[in-house]
């Protein structure tokens, strides 16, 4: 060939090359653009995901933690101390009544406590933090351990009705969410009673599904305690299963 036919083919060879990794870099800087850009968008978002798990865990830990061990005591009570015969279906110490009353009231306030974040709950499960991530699955396996039906019809709460004690007990102070107290509860009892009545006439005749699924609930409300207590400051004694 023609050394000047030659130089021409190099030179077109040369261009051509020159124009693909032109094209190389030019693809390389747009999908470095795209990483930094899908990084700096959902990066953010995953940080700002994970900044109001925090928050809401932080806010409803207290409230939370009440509920929980109150509930979880009653249990206790319940299934290893005779509750139930000595203070609910007899008169011995005079406080039947209260004894009906306040079982009913510790159920309700945490199902109120449960309704009141369960908007909030998605917040959690976001979150990458082991704690968060834990206490997002206790208070759903809560939430079926109650509904299940496992353990027969004793004590079956569904989802719905969960939610629906839950909302009756919610209230207002100072422009926020917050769970109506045991006297408040007292006053208007009467208006959960399609949720309430079905649990008292369960409480006052446990059969022994009935009792395992107190006694699973005990454990996870438990286990819930633990972990919103994790430095053991509210409560900082032995907390005993059932």
């Amino acid at each position: 060939m023609h050394p000047a036919g030659l130089d021409e083919r190099r030179a077109r060879v040369d261009d051509a090359a020159a124009v693909d990794t032109a094209l190389v870099i030019a693809v390389i800087a747009l999908v470095g653009s795209f990483l930094s850009t899908v990084v700096t968008v959902f990066g953010k978002e995953i940080f700002q995901a994970r900044r109001a798990a925090r928050d809401v865990l932080e806010k409803y830990r207290e409230p939370l933690l009440a509920a929980a061990y109150e509930l979880q005591a009653r249990l206790h009570n319940i299934l290893r101390n005779n509750f139930i015969e000595d203070d609910v279906l007899s008169n011995k110490r005079g406080k039947q009544e209260a004894a009906v009353v306040s079982t009913l009231y510790v159920f309700a306030q945490f199902f109120g406590w449960r309704e009141i974040i369960r908007r909030d709950i998605h917040f959690l499960r976001l979150d990458s933090g082991e704690q968060t991530r834990e206490i997002a699955g206790l208070l759903s396996s809560i939430g079926e351990t109650f509904l299940t039906n496992e353990f027969g019809p004793q004590c079956m709460i569904w989802r719905v009705e969960q939610r629906g004690l839950g909302e009756r007990m919610i209230t207002t102070s100072d422009g926020r969410a917050t769970c109506m107290g045991y006297a408040s509860f007292i006053e208007q009892r009467t208006t959960m009673n399609q949720w309430l009545e079905p649990l008292e006439r369960d409480l006052k005749q446990l059969d022994e599904g009935g009792r395992k699924r107190l006694t699973q609930l005990q454990h996870l409300l438990l286990d819930l305690v633990e972990k919103l207590d994790d430095d053991h400051t509210r409560y900082p004694f032995t907390l005993e299963r059932a």
